[in-house]
């Protein structure tokens, strides 16, 4: 199944990227951990490595040219694929690659949402009991 790369936001307050130098060409074989491309940000050029293996099939963004976060960056997957349903944005198939940094944030948001509730204060209040 091929996997869509999307911009990634490699920084807090990048909100764009500008493909600086593809590493991989279209039809080449990528490993996990390959690095993809370099990624200029308002900060800095970063190298974007892939978190997925196959072979790229299409690239989004030519060098040079900038785009915002979660534009189509890349698509990987087997040689041969049809990859047509997701260059027209549709596709059950689609997965975005999320950046270490989002799967934080998605993390921590989830775990301060959750409800304390009575039995929950008063487990707490027995275990601080038999602690003293």
């Amino acid at each position: 199944m091929a996997e869509v790369i999307n911009m990634p936001r490699l920084s807090d307050t990048m909100e764009e990227g500008t493909v600086a130098k593809w590493l991989k060409n279209v039809g080449d074989k990528v490993e996990e951990g390959d690095i993809l491309a370099e990624i200029e940000t308002d900060k800095a050029t970063m190298e974007f490595e892939s978190f997925h293996e196959g072979t790229l099939l299409h690239i989004g963004i030519e060098e040079g040219d900038g785009a915002p976060v979660d534009t189509l960056l890349a698509i990987i997957g087997e040689e041969g694929e049809d990859i047509s349903a997701l260059l027209n944005g549709g596709g059950s198939s689609e997965k975005k690659e999320e950046s270490s940094e989002d799967k934080v944030e998605e993390a921590t948001n989830e775990s301060s949402n959750d409800e304390v509730t009575e039995g929950d204060e008063a487990s707490e209040e027995k275990f601080l009991k038999e602690w003293k």
